[in-house]
């Protein structure tokens, strides 16, 4: 494998399920982690709002930094517009 199919590799455009499909595969209740992800937002921040969520799951593993990033962010966007 040279350069060019290594460049080839990462240019590909990777997308996330959101923060929602992995609540739904993992029958997660998305009103309470909105409202305490909000809440922890409020009090301390981005990134212990993404922290928040992956604990919320209680998954082996985190969830992809992108989903949760994203969820934080429109919850930022909420925030800013009310």
């Amino acid at each position: 494998m040279g350069y060019s199919d290594f460049a080839n590799i990462l240019s590909q455009k990777t997308t996330y399920k959101p923060v929602e499909t992995f609540g739904a595969e993992h029958r997660i209740d998305l009103v309470e982690l909105k409202v305490t992800t909000t809440a922890v937002f409020r009090e301390s921040g981005k990134i212990p709002a993404i922290k928040h969520v992956n604990a919320f799951f209680n998954l082996g593993r985190p969830l992809p930094l992108l989903s949760t990033k994203n969820y934080v962010e429109q919850i930022e966007l909420s925030i800013n517009n009310e």
